[in-house]
């Protein structure tokens, strides 16, 4: 064989096995980009079906939202407003040209910080100017909670579900009840503490009796005892004083009776003893 033919068969072997890495390679990226198409369209199945879901649950919860918006209805926010205590009202930022009417109902919920809000109470539009109105409570207003409605934002809203209402007038019920007996517990305590001064005072006054001291710094009952006591202890002693002396003149005298009687009878013509004894039984 020519040589040139055999190189040409050598560079056509080359290009052939060349060609077989090169076409098995194809096939492995192909095979690889195939799975990679498949697992991209699983995917966007899944995507599909999850968007779909999500579709509805959006739906679902608008519906829900203009559901519970009809319960809620209107409402103004955000609200600045004060407390003014000589009237017992709020007195906001907003009025008719906001669309808030005189004489009006409305349930004021104060805007947190963090956006939060808290329910304050039901109000009365009592007076309704063009910018401002005078909300005044309707409940008996907390000396405790006057202190945050300075300066604050509320949510005013003309209605709240009849659910709510009710649990707020039981809480405010049970407010107005524990008030009352707080109040009956503090007079109580005021009582008591009245009843314990008095009593005090009176323990005082027997112990200065007693003890001495005082106002009147008397000598005190005990100390008048005692004295009594030393007092008698003394007129006892002079007392058994005395009668030691009475029965030692006693003697003295039946003594000096007797050296009498000795001398009387030693005198010269007196009568012998026997017989002045005998005469005298």
């Amino acid at each position: 064989m020519h040589i040139v033919g055999k190189i040409l068969i050598g560079l056509l072997a080359i290009a052939a096995a060349f060609g077989f890495i090169i076409a098995a390679r194809l096939v492995n990226t192909r095979g690889d980009w195939m799975k990679q198409v498949q697992a991209a369209k699983a995917n966007d199945e899944k995507s599909a079906q999850g968007l779909i879901e999500a579709r509805q649950a959006f739906e679902e919860s608008r519906a829900d939202l203009e559901r519970e918006m009809l319960r809620w209805d209107r409402y103004f926010s955000p609200v600045k407003g004060a407390f003014d205590a000589t009237t017992n009202a709020i007195i906001a930022s907003a009025g008719k040209t906001a669309g808030i009417q005189p004489n009006k109902e409305l349930y004021a919920f104060q805007i947190g910080d963090n956006g939060s809000t808290t329910y304050v109470g039901s109000f009365n539009a009592a007076e309704v100017q063009a910018n401002e109105s005078g909300l005044k409570a309707t409940f008996p207003v907390r000396a405790q909670d006057v202190a945050t409605w300075n300066g604050q934002n509320f949510r005013l809203r003309t209605v709240i579900p009849s659910a709510f209402v009710s649990q707020f007038a039981d809480l405010q019920s049970k407010l107005v009840t524990q008030d009352e007996l707080l109040k009956k517990q503090e007079k109580n305590l005021l009582t008591q503490g009245e009843l314990s001064a008095a009593a005090r005072e009176q323990r005082e006054a027997r112990v200065a009796e007693l003890l001495g001291g005082g106002e009147a710094k008397a000598a005190g009952l005990v100390a008048e005892i005692n004295r009594a006591d030393d007092d008698r202890n003394a007129s006892l002693a002079r007392v058994d004083e005395l009668r030691r002396k009475i029965r030692e003149a006693k003697i003295q005298v039946t003594s000096l009776i007797q050296t009498n009687n000795e001398l009387a009878a030693s005198l010269p013509g007196q009568p012998p003893r026997e017989h002045a004894e005998a005469g005298s039984k």
